[in-house]
Parts: C-alpha cells; structure tokens; sequence
C-alpha cells in the first residue's frame, strides 16, 4: 500500500477524479476521501499532487524509486 493515509480532507474529490486506478473513493457520511482498493495504487502521485489541502501522505519506503527520464544515463 503506498497510500498511508488521508487526513484533513475537506471532500473537494480531486484526488477521486484524477487517481488513474481507481484507488480512492468518497465516504457517503464523512465526505472525505477513502483508501477503497490500496493495493491497486500505481504510485503516480496525483492524487498528492492535486490534494489543495495536502491531506494524502504516501509511505516512502513502499513507494518505488522515481523516475525522472528513461534511456541511457
């Protein structure tokens, strides 16, 4: 699981819209975003990204190395 955890969500659901694998969900009562499916999460760090309050931390030693280019170094 590379989402750790979700705190001070105020339920503006990007990180819901841009997550490519469908990882996140909306908490019908609470309103704030949920870890529904953490071992489909590919790392992407969008839903980070995207987060205006800064509410979704990501494990870093689960999380695999960044990538900044590709081909020979």
């Amino acid at each position: 699981m590379a989402i750790a955890k979700i705190e001070n969500c105020n339920g503006c659901q990007m990180c819901v819209l841009v997550c490519p694998t469908d990882v996140l969900r909306m908490d019908e009562k609470t309103n704030t975003a949920l870890i529904a499916y953490p071992d489909d999460c590919q790392i992407c760090y969008l839903c980070s990204l995207y987060c205006q309050e800064d509410a979704i931390t990501i494990t870093p030693d689960k999380a695999g190395e960044l990538v900044l280019g590709w081909g020979p170094s």
